[in-house]
């Protein structure tokens, strides 16, 4: 080894070695500050009774349930926020990126004003917007607003739920492989139409699903004055504020996404639909077969920043009091005092989020690069 690289080796060694004394130092000064006044430095609170109560969760919980269960909540909850806006974002983002490309002038205009306006107003005025002026004067119970399997009241958004009987691990299983089987296909190079590899992945879950006797079901929210004329029985409740927070994460992220595909599809040069249509492909088939695919590789790198930034907007659910891990960890660091635990937690939290979002949709990225690079 020469020793222009020892050289290179030390100097390496000795810069990470100063950055590591300097995170010591400051971790051992917090430490003893923290401990001179009296203020827990362990994670030993998270055992503790948490004593408060949630307005939403996925799972069990109770004010008897400990500090660490509550946090669990508040990030499920974090979860179930960023899963479903991020989905219709998707949805109202595309919609509206192509409708700003439409020939039909009122769908464009339309669709400018939505993109326009909702990008240059603040997302926290947006959702004290849907939660203020929107939500809470609906009516009660009794008045619900409903559409099929849907009942909407000021206690929130009712959805039907998904039930669960014997049997329906077997019924995921049976899902899980067909998606290998299919998986394991396309890297042997056995490529299938849509409709044979959907076959391929639904096929065994739904033979599954019947021989056994249909153990996944619906639960339909109904509401029966004769039964519980207080309140909505069955289904899925979303919370106003969950139900606020979604809307408006969905439609602010959503008129970002539309800008993105839209100068996605416009980076795409006029001669390649040009090609295509001398090649005898009619316009809708040059936009998914030609021009879709080359915009998506531009589309995507934004693409991926937006949802990264709307997982982390999702922590202004606080302001109208939805517990996600925000919340929650605020709740906590009030009644225990362990300020640099709980922040530390919830940074590693949402980094943690944030690196798994990244790494699913790089996946998806690479996955679908067509033909570039990889």
């Amino acid at each position: 080894m020469s020793a222009r690289v020892l050289k290179s080796f030390a100097v390496q060694a000795l810069l990470l070695a100063a950055v590591a004394a300097v995170f010591f130092a400051a971790f051992a000064n917090a430490r003893a500050n923290l401990s001179a006044r009296g203020i827990p430095t362990s994670f030993d609170f998270l055992d503790h009774v948490a004593g408060f109560g949630l307005n939403q969760s996925l799972i069990a919980y109770s004010p008897l349930s400990s500090y660490a269960r509550a946090l669990l909540v508040g990030l499920l909850n974090t979860m179930l926020v960023s899963v479903l806006a991020g989905i219709f974002a998707t949805i109202i983002g595309f919609a509206a990126g192509f409708a700003r490309l439409s020939g039909f002038w009122a769908l464009s205009k339309l669709a400018a004003l939505y993109v326009e306006t909702l990008r240059n107003i603040p997302l926290l005025l947006q959702i004290l917007f849907w939660y203020v002026a929107i939500l809470s004067p609906l009516p009660g119970p009794a008045g619900s607003l409903t559409a099929p399997g849907v009942l909407m009241n000021n206690r929130g958004l009712y959805l039907p739920a998904l039930t669960f009987g014997p049997g329906a691990s077997w019924v995921a299983l049976a899902l899980v492989a067909g998606a290998a089987l299919v998986f394991w296909r396309r890297r042997s190079g056995d490529a299938h139409s849509g409709l044979v590899t959907a076959l391929m992945i639904v096929g065994p879950a739904l033979a599954a699903f019947f021989f056994l006797g249909r153990p996944i079901g619906l639960d339909f929210p109904i509401y029966d004055a004769s039964a519980n004329r207080f309140n909505v029985e069955g289904g899925l409740r979303l919370a106003p504020e969950i139900t606020a927070l979604v809307l408006a994460l969905s439609l602010y992220t959503g008129s970002y996404i539309a800008e993105i595909v839209r100068a996605g599809v416009n980076s795409v040069p006029r001669g390649q639909s040009e090609a295509a249509a001398a090649l005898g492909l009619k316009p809708e088939q040059a936009r998914k077969l030609v021009v879709l695919p080359q915009a998506m590789r531009i589309v995507m790198p934004p693409l991926i920043s937006q949802y990264l930034a709307m997982a982390k907007n999702s922590s202004l659910a606080a302001f109208v009091g939805f517990a996600d891990l925000m919340q929650v960890s605020g709740t906590i660091l009030n009644q225990t005092g362990a300020a640099v635990q709980v922040i530390a937690l919830d940074m590693a939290i949402y980094l943690g989020l944030s690196l798994a979002t990244l790494a699913i949709l790089r996946l998806y990225e690479r996955r679908f690069s067509w033909g570039t690079a990889r």
